[in-house]
């Protein structure tokens, strides 16, 4: 029998949890398709401009996964996207929709484990020159980190590529590798240190995770895939400027290392080349052929954009959780509801005086409480007392105590909550849901 009631509160609180958490999720699929419309248009002037300032605002996503709980969604036209959700909205297609992102979660998880894996079978290359060059001309704190990274030599034919974000690492194909010249080496460890170096590990695997959030958005997927041109074409500007190779020289070792195989966008590495992209690496070509770039630039240009991106990432969280409704809220007020269960006063100065509550106990002032009574004029033997429910958003809520007090004698209490399995759950879930 025990296990029936856990069983029977675990599938109330699945049900609960699945339409809370689509909601939530719909409504920043939507938010988000809003912003990528918005960062594609200006994303098509910047980069006449310059990929190094565009690849850096996709980053700008990111506060779209956290409008969930938006009062815009409670305001004018906005709410009727509420009312639409809370109508069709089933937990089966929670179940769904939560599931199919776990998978690809987990997919992505199993594959970098298995890489991780593959790394720690790979010999290491110790000749760290180009990794001290990029280091000395880093802060402190970027220099320790380009230390940290750690090269490998693979033995499969596929593209240089690197990763990691705690443990960064490159890695190159044994055979290229013995086959370049030590400048071609240099070209392609600078051009996957400047990956790690501007942190566009970090931005592809942010985007990542939002295409597991919104997979099912097909918007998402552009997305993620002009961010992983953006980065190459910015990386590809910085490596020219700090190799000093020739922007022809360059475009050579990009159509050489393109024979190699590379398949890895199931996990997140920057690559020197993909597999079979041959119009990403046209439009590679094309953009280091009619730039003119130098390190000043380059540096300016890198600098402004993190740090207008970073400006505008804190303006959104800051005007995000100004406008959001509190993860919970604990209620106050006392209601008093007769037989019937019609609400009788709302917290008024006479309830007050009559009842109050200490921790999760209410107390009752006879004296004060039969004023009341005479007052409402009630009717009935008891009176049913609320406190303490929770409160998600307008409409969503519930649990607190509910408790019945004689009228005749305010000693008699009864306290109608259940402490069961289920109402325990239900108040942690509404709580931290």
């Amino acid at each position: 029998m025990e296990i029936e009631k856990i069983l029977t509160a675990l599938g109330n609180t699945g049900w609960f949890a699945s339409i809370y958490w689509l909601e939530k999720c719909m409504k920043t699929l939507l938010c988000g398709l809003c912003m990528m419309l918005a960062l594609l248009l200006l994303r098509k002037a910047l980069q006449k401009k310059s990929a190094v300032l565009s690849c850096y605002l996709w980053l700008l996503l990111l506060p779209a996964a956290f409008m969930g709980m938006s009062r815009l969604f409670y305001q004018k036209y906005f709410v009727y996207v509420t009312a639409y959700l809370d109508k069709y909205v089933k937990a089966w297609y929670g179940y769904v929709y939560f599931g199919v992102m776990l998978l690809l979660l987990a997919v992505f998880i199993a594959r970098n484990i298995s890489l991780r894996r593959r790394l720690g079978r790979m010999p290491q290359i110790y000749d760290t020159r180009v990794i001290n060059a990029f280091a000395g001309g880093a802060s402190k704190i970027g220099a320790w980190y380009l230390r940290r990274v750690r090269i490998y030599c693979s033995d499969r034919e596929e593209s240089p590529f690197s990763g990691g974000i705690l443990k960064p690492y490159v890695v190159v194909p044994k055979g290229t590798w013995e086959r370049l010249d030590e400048d071609s080496r240099n070209v392609i460890l600078s051009h996957e240190l400047t990956h790690i170096r501007a942190g566009h590990i970090v931005l592809l695997t942010i985007m990542k995770l939002l295409t597991f959030l919104w997979w099912i958005n097909p918007l998402v997927y552009v997305c993620q895939s002009l961010l992983r041109e953006d980065i190459e074409l910015a990386c590809d500007a910085c490596t020219i400027v700090q190799t000093g190779i020739t922007r022809q020289g360059y475009g050579y070792v990009l159509l050489g290392m393109a024979a190699q195989l590379c398949s890895n966008k199931n996990i997140v590495v920057a690559s020197f080349t993909e597999k079979g992209d041959f119009r990403r690496l046209k439009r590679r070509i094309t953009y280091i052929g009619k730039r003119r770039m130098d390190s000043a630039g380059l540096l300016r240009q890198m600098c402004v954009g993190a740090a207008v991106t970073a400006v505008l990432l804190l303006a959104a969280f800051v005007l995000i959780g100004a406008t959001s409704y509190p993860r919970y809220t604990i209620l106050d007020e006392i209601y008093v509801y007769g037989e019937d269960l019609g609400l009788i006063a709302c917290d008024t100065q006479e309830v007050r005086d009559a009842f109050w509550v200490e921790g999760r106990t209410l107390h009752v002032q006879n004296e004060a409480f039969q004023r009341f009574v005479e007052q409402e004029d009630v009717a009935g033997e008891y009176v049913y007392i609320s406190y303490g429910s929770v409160m998600k958003l307008p409409g969503m809520g519930g649990c607190g105590e509910v408790v019945m007090v004689n009228v005749s004698d305010s000693t008699d209490i009864w306290y109608v909550s259940a402490d069961t399995i289920e109402n325990r759950m239900a108040e942690v879930l509404l709580k931290w849901l």
